[in-house]
């Protein structure tokens, strides 16, 4: 059977081999050029660096470190200040794995309100830190917020307020520059400069 065409040209109708040949050599074509671009695409990715894959590894890095300082027998050294208008009951200590700081707590209160913030370093730069904030009026509910901060290269990874990740901010930028100046701190013993000023 023949059917006429474009410019009265016969056309030949396909059988089943043709149609299956052509499926064949197009997915074959298709697959010829797809593939190289994946490839291509997927390698540029890896050396480029995915950021969330980056980010869930720094954050895994830094939990070891957590756990990891948690797990040692530390020496701890215990100070305490007090600053009108600042804090009352300014409690300090020092955790030393042999002679090197690993981990700073801090806590305190003022008014209606208390905090604690645990400070943890690697090789003197604060990675991690957690702090509880608690308050509310005299007389009425008392609130419990407690914020989380993953910190590499000075820098927040990740911030949480409970188990919500929240986007990085000023406070966030205040806890890494407090941390660095009660790391300091320990030289002077000056905490009211490091914690109120």
């Amino acid at each position: 059977m023949q059917v006429a065409g474009c410019g009265n040209q016969l056309i030949q109708p396909m059988t089943n081999r043709k149609i299956v040949k052509y499926y064949f050599i197009s997915l074959l074509s298709y697959l010829l050029l797809i593939i190289p671009f994946q490839s291509f695409t997927q390698s540029v990715s890896v050396k480029s660096g995915n950021p969330s894959i980056t980010q869930e590894t720094d954050i895994a890095g830094i939990r070891q470190t957590y756990q990891q300082i948690n797990s040692l027998n530390l020496t701890k050294q215990r100070f305490t200040y007090e600053s009108p208008g600042c804090v009352e009951d300014g409690i300090v200590n020092y955790f030393f794995d042999h002679s090197k700081i690993v981990k700073i707590t801090e806590s305190g209160a003022i008014g209606d309100g208390s905090w604690a913030v645990e400070y943890y370093y690697s090789a003197g730069k604060v990675v991690f830190c957690l702090e509880t904030i608690v308050g509310g009026p005299a007389i009425g509910k008392v609130t419990k917020s407690v914020y989380r901060y993953y910190i590499k290269n000075g820098r927040p990874v990740r911030v949480m307020e409970g188990s919500k990740i929240i986007t990085a901010n000023s406070k966030a930028a205040e806890i890494i520059q407090t941390a660095n100046k009660i790391y300091d701190a320990y030289a002077s013993k000056d905490f009211i400069s490091a914690l109120c000023k």
